[in-house]
């Protein structure tokens, strides 16, 4: 009976995802900072290899995502490339080692990163124009427990106050927001998402928290 090849952590040492037009929206070196430059240029070297795989899996019945699987190696790092129903492409890295790199291990890092950016872009305030401002509505203190009718009163008169303070603030404030049309708000395509998006303090610390994983929990 052959020996099963030795269960080791995947050492991830960049992440790229690209528009549809092959763009770059987000690039990751899981290896420092120092890398990311790097690991852009290497998957922007990855994008002719996307294009031909993607010609060459065309199929009507192939699933609306596609594993490209192993693009290239470079050096000490094995490529991997993977594009969403949405025509993102995600181009991931992995530190070579001598033991099996299994295909279901990649797929299943690139859908977990998939659902990272589905978390990242489903905000529906995203999408609203960067010149977009909004008022502020000013503090307001519910009445304590066991007040009187009187002081119940004072406090409708507070909220009256800050209401038309609002109002008045709206009224003569000289910046205006531009009409958006119904049809356009709150909706963006693949080719809308700007890397600002992904930009959050929330999606890198679930990129990073997915290598860190992976490596064995060492950071």
């Amino acid at each position: 009976m052959a020996d099963r090849p030795p269960a080791v952590p995947l050492h991830l040492t960049s992440l790229a995802i690209l528009a549809p037009s092959n763009a770059p929206l987000y690039v990751h070196s899981f290896t420092g900072k120092d890398d990311e430059m790097r690991a852009y240029h290497l998957a922007h070297a990855a994008v002719d290899v996307i294009e031909e795989r993607i010609v060459m899996n065309a199929q009507p019945n192939r699933p609306s995502d596609s594993y490209l699987g192993l693009l290239f190696c470079m050096e000490d790092m094995a490529f991997y490339g993977f594009q969403t129903p949405t025509k993102l492409r995600l181009v991931l890295s992995v530190a070579l080692v001598d033991a099996v790199i299994k295909d279901a291990d990649i797929v299943a890092i690139f859908r977990a990163v998939h659902q990272e950016v589905i978390r990242a872009i489903h905000n529906p305030f995203l999408s609203l124009p960067s010149s977009f401002s909004a008022v502020a509505a000013a503090p307001y203190e519910p009445a304590a427990e066991g007040e009187d009718g009187e002081g119940k009163k004072d406090g409708d008169k507070e909220v009256q106050k800050a209401t038309a303070a609002l109002a008045a603030t709206r009224v003569g404030s000289t910046r205006r927001n531009e009409a958006v049309a119904e049809e356009e708000m709150f909706a963006s395509g693949p080719a809308d998402i700007k890397p600002a998006w992904l930009d959050s303090p929330r999606f890198r610390a679930g990129i990073e928290r997915l290598g860190v994983l992976l490596n064995g929990g060492r950071a």
